[in-house]
């Protein structure tokens, strides 16, 4: 399995600590104690003793034990590589890095308010949460096979489940498995996902014609560089009614109304499936498309 960059670099630094954690300090014991290197990083509960701000950052690169390290980076290899290729490298680590510290929020709001015991919390379960999070909201409909179910589920359809095997576990278990922060990963990446698309539209929208719910008026904002540099701006084209008698302005609003809806179709698909299952033409709309914001055409 080939990695992207930053999935290589994350599971590099949680082998590195794991091996340091486990192997290396408790060779060099500190005031008698051996595991002192995964409870200096540990998170511990606010306002206990040893609770440090950095430890929202270095908690998600400690584990448990062996199976707990494999089981989050086998995750992190299935869901993180496709991810990654869809928002790009500094987005994985910036998404990353944010489910795993609103994980912890989330895990110690609810012991705050009493639904569970105040306890270190490590592993980097609530960020590969947040990344399988978006691996649905990317990929919805792409298949995996999971133990023991001999048949392929929907990754939308397998997040959901776990998303309610978490919740309910939380409530009812006292495994000592940290579910709620399980959970946060998801919220938080479903709200940063959920910015993000708004940030998109917006930027398409900005950049080219803009429709209204009714999809009954269009506007184009139209300028050139020697218009802006002269203090000058072109006035505002705009066409307010597709049902007006003049029969120019009808055919012009028609055929900005099919574009916007072509180009929404596409961006829907981009969502569901990624860019690169877009066929040629596809891609070819979305570069003019874009020629067209900045003004090239």
């Amino acid at each position: 399995m080939r990695m992207t960059p930053a999935v290589k670099v994350i599971l590099i630094i949680n082998v590195v600590l794991y091996v340091m954690a486990y192997w290396v300090t408790p060779m060099i014991p500190l005031d008698g104690h051996t595991d002192w290197f995964l409870n200096f990083n540990a998170l511990h509960p606010i306002g206990g003793e040893g609770f440090a701000i950095y430890q929202y950052i270095t908690y998600m690169f400690m584990h448990g034990g062996w199976w707990h390290l494999f089981f989050n980076m086998w995750s992190l290899m299935i869901f993180g590589n496709a991810v990654e290729q869809q928002v790009g490298t500094k987005r994985f680590y910036l998404y990353y890095v944010l489910c795993g510290i609103g994980a912890a929020l989330v895990n110690q709001f609810i012991t705050w308010v009493g639904l569970i015991n105040p306890a270190q919390l490590v592993g980097a379960s609530g960020a590969i949460y947040g990344v399988m999070a978006a691996a649905a909201f990317f990929f919805p409909n792409a298949k995996l096979f999971i133990i023991p179910i001999p048949f392929p589920i929907k990754l939308k359809y397998l997040v959901g489940f776990y998303t309610v095997v978490e919740m309910y576990l939380g409530i009812t278990s006292i495994d000592g498995v940290a579910h709620f922060a399980h959970l946060g990963g998801i919220l938080v990446g479903a709200i940063i996902l959920f910015i993000w698309r708004m940030q998109e539209k917006q930027r398409v929208q900005n950049g080219g014609y803009r429709s209204s719910t009714s999809g009954s008026h269009y506007q184009k904002e139209e300028s050139s560089w020697k218009e802006w540099l002269g203090g000058k701006r072109k006035p505002k084209m705009r066409v307010t009614n597709v049902r007006e008698t003049n029969y120019e302005n009808h055919q012009y609003n028609e055929k900005k109304r099919q574009d916007n809806e072509e180009i929404d179709r596409i961006l829907d698909k981009i969502r569901k499936n990624g860019y690169q299952n877009l066929s040629e033409s596809e891609k070819a709309t979305l570069f003019n498309a874009s020629k067209k914001m900045r003004g090239e055409e």
